[in-house]
C-alpha cells in the first residue's frame, strides 16, 4: 500500500497519525457505552461514521499537539545532546525524570547514559555535526534541536523517499499513540473522581489505565521506531548530498 493509498476514506498517513490515535483516546468511552449503555448506540452505519469522524478530529488535535510540543523525535534530541554535552537540549520533562531517578537506589534507576557503541550514528563513519553545520548553517551549541530538525526536513523536502516517509509516519504514530494513551488518563480520571462511584465512569477509567499500562509496557519498542526513522533520515541526507555533488560536478 502506498503512502497515499486510501483506507476507509483515509490515507495511510492519516490512518496512522490521526485516526488510530483518536480511536485509542475514545476506546474507554466506546467500551463504557457498549457494555453498560448499549441501548444508546445508533445503528452500525451511523456508528462507524461517527467513530471515524470523531476519531479523526480528536486524532488531528493530538497530532497538532505532537507537532507543537513533541515534533522533534527524542532520539534526534539525544543525538544533539551527545554532540554538545548540553543536557538542556533534551525536553524539560526528560531532565526532571533524570533528576528524580538520581534520588532512587541505583538498582531502581531507569535511565543510563548510552555508551559510544549505542549512538544513533555509530554504524556510519561520518561527521554529522560538522556536515549539518556546514550544509544547513546551524550551530549545535546555540540552536535548539527543533531548529536543526526543521531545517534538515526543509533541506530534505524534495528528496524524501517513500521508505523515509513511511518511517516518518510510523515515528509520528508512536508519538501520537503515547499522547493518546497517557493523555487520556487525565479526562477519564477526572470524570471518575467527579462521579464516584458511578460504574460507567469507573469502567472508562479502568480501560484508560489498561491502555496506558500497555503503551508504557511497549514504550521501548515505540521509541525504537523513532530511532530507526532518525537513522534513515541521516542516511538519506547523505544520499541527497551525494546526488547534489554529482549533479554539480
Amino acid at each position: 500500500m502506498s503512502q497515499n493509498s486510501p483506507f476507509l476514506g483515509f490515507s495511510l498517513r492519516d490512518t496512522l497519525t490521526r485516526l488510530v490515535p483518536g480511536l485509542i483516546f475514545l476506546t474507554p468511552l466506546i467500551v463504557g457505552v457498549t457494555v453498560l449503555n448499549p441501548d444508546r448506540l445508533p445503528n452500525e452505519s451511523i456508528l462507524f461514521v461517527l467513530l471515524g469522524l470523531s476519531g479523526y478530529i480528536i486524532g488531528k488535535f493530538i497530532d497538532q499537539l505532537r507537532s507543537g510540543l513533541f515534533r522533534v523525535p527524542l532520539s534526534f534530541r539525544y543525538f544533539v545532546y551527545r554532540e554538545t554535552d548540553q543536557m538542556e537540549k533534551m525536553p524539560s520533562w526528560y531532565i526532571k525524570l533524570i533528576e528524580w531517578q538520581q534520588k532512587l537506589p541505583r538498582k531502581l534507576n531507569f535511565y543510563e547514559d548510552r555508551d559510544e557503541s549505542e549512538r544513533l550514528t555509530n554504524n556510519m563513519n561520518l561527521d554529522f555535526r560538522k556536515d549539518l553545520e556546514s550544509e544547513l548553517g546551524v550551530d549545535f551549541i546555540e540552536d535548539r534541536p527543533r531548529e536543526i530538525y526543521d531545517l534538515l526536513l526543509i533541506y530534505m523536502s524534495d528528496f524524501q523517499t517513500p521508505r523515509l516517509r513511511r518511517f516518518q509516519s510510523v515515528s509520528m504514530f508512536s508519538s501520537n499513540l503515547r499522547i493518546a494513551a497517557v493523555g487520556g488518563l487525565v479526562p477519564y480520571t477526572t470524570f471518575a473522581a467527579a462521579n464516584w462511584p458511578d460504574p460507567f465512569f469507573l469502567l472508562m477509567f479502568t480501560v484508560s489505565v489498561i491502555i496506558a499500562v500497555l503503551v508504557v509496557a511497549f514504550w521501548s519498542i515505540l521509541s525504537t521506531t523513532q530511532h530507526l526513522y532518525d537513522e534513515l533520515l541521516f542516511k538519506e541526507y547523505y544520499m541527497k548530498r551525494h546526488e547534489d555533488q554529482r549533479i554539480n560536478s
